[in-house]
């Protein structure tokens, strides 16, 4: 127990520190109030364009969680107006897309996802709208002043992944990486998370930014005698490597996070995905058994799903969170008498209490303070350690996650 919580902390705080953390500013008087047409205006920003990373499913989920609450009458007999700004992915873009927030009277910006993330921050914290379940990439996305974090995020996820390499047998790690300089920071993170696991490091992998055959980079991981290899690489090269890892029969375990391979399960046949550890902030979306909220998420996606919106099939943990997302500026806002603003709903969130993640995370106060150096508005940091079976992510064994406030395995 305590070598789980020396690698939850240890590896957490050098994770952060190979990030520049840009301040977000100070939040102003947040007099951005309801549209006048009577309704609660909620914008989510995400990047719809073709080429990853995109994220329209997450726009479906965020209508889909609107809709639901509209039909049990708003909140606090408001109706739910949701606005959408591609952010294609540009930071800047990223930045006309939080002024359009503003301009739009948005109460808060929901559900959103964005690679510019500090483009697309401090505008808001300037006017002083909520930022609520943003896909934190950053250590200052998880802090600025308007930024309400209800999960670990992908930064804390990433910081998870030695204890899950440790629970799973791994001694010897290395990092699988583009050969760029700007990737140096991330295998630095890996390695320093590494060792504070008390797993050995050995150097790292590197392939061509361009490279789409993978084999030599599984056979150099195999030279290496690392019994474990985590992906610093995007989404299509971290298939190609499980794909040609698979080939050679690799005895080693490739460590990513979910959202590198969620958008690609389907691809993962037969033995594919068997020596992929992924982990996340969220559990595997079939676990409804455990997570009976799973199954609200599913009834209100699947009623998107058939109004047309085919986006809407698409289900995974950016999906989950943006869900989420609406139902907790739902509940922060019950208590609110008179207009709701986004200056009334930041107090409304400085006083809420036991909000309710539907048993998918535990009660969450957004006040209270979390324990992982660096991350103290993180009160629910869980990391969920996956495996993946017939295309779909399941829960590990035998450890099916990790608290990083507690270092307690759950």
């Amino acid at each position: 127990m305590h070598l789980l919580r020396r690698i939850s902390t240890g590896g957490i705080a050098l994770c952060a520190a190979a990030v520049t953390i840009t301040a977000c500013g100070s939040e102003n008087s947040g007099g951005t109030t309801s549209h006048a047409n009577g309704k609660v205006v909620l914008s989510i920003i995400v990047p719809t364009h073709t080429a990853p990373p995109t994220a329209p499913h997450a726009i479906s989920a965020v209508r889909a969680a609107a809709t639901a609450i509209n039909a049990k009458g708003g909140i606090n007999g408001k109706q739910i107006e949701i606005r959408t700004c591609n952010e294609n992915g540009n930071p800047n873009d990223a930045v006309k897309c939080a002024r359009q927030a503003v301009s739009d009277h948005s109460v808060a910006v929901v559900g959103s996802y964005s690679n510019s993330s500090n483009q697309l921050i401090a505008p808001l914290v300037k006017a002083g709208i909520p930022l609520v379940g943003f896909n934190a990439i950053t250590p200052a996305d998880y802090a600025c002043a308007v930024c309400y974090t209800f999960d670990a995020g992908n930064t804390l996820s990433f910081a998870g992944m030695p204890a899950a390499l440790r629970a799973s047998g791994a001694r010897t790690v290395t990092a699988v990486t583009l050969d760029l300089a700007a990737a140096a920071a991330n295998v630095s993170a890996v390695e320093q998370a590494a060792k504070a696991a008390g797993l050995q490091t050995v150097p790292p992998v590197k392939v061509g930014v361009t490279s789409t055959d993978l084999a030599p980079a599984v056979q150099a991981v195999i030279g290496s005698k690392a019994d474990a290899a985590v992906s610093v690489l995007p989404t299509e090269q971290t298939t190609a490597f499980i794909r040609a890892a698979d080939q050679a029969k690799a005895p080693f375990t490739f460590g990513v996070v979910d959202a590198q391979v969620q958008s690609v399960l389907s691809q993962f046949r037969g033995t594919q995905g068997d020596h992929v550890l992924a982990v996340g902030a969220y559990p595997p979306l079939d676990a409804t058994a455990a997570y009976p909220g799973l199954v609200q998420y599913k009834t209100e996606l699947d009623a998107q799903e058939k109004t047309g919106d085919k986006d809407a099939a698409t289900r995974d943990s950016i999906s989950l969170r943006a869900w989420l997302s609406v139902h907790v500026v739902a509940q922060a806002a019950a208590g609110i008498t008179g207009d709701i603003t986004a200056a009334s709903l930041n107090n409304g969130f400085r006083t809420a209490k036991d909000i309710d993640l539907y048993g998918i995370q535990p009660k969450w106060t957004p006040s209270a303070k979390g324990h992982v150096p660096g991350f103290d508005r993180v009160s629910n940091a869980r990391v969920f350690f996956m495996r993946i079976n017939n295309s779909k992510l399941v829960p590990a064994k035998p450890i099916a996650g990790l608290d990083l406030n507690t270092g307690k395995p759950f």
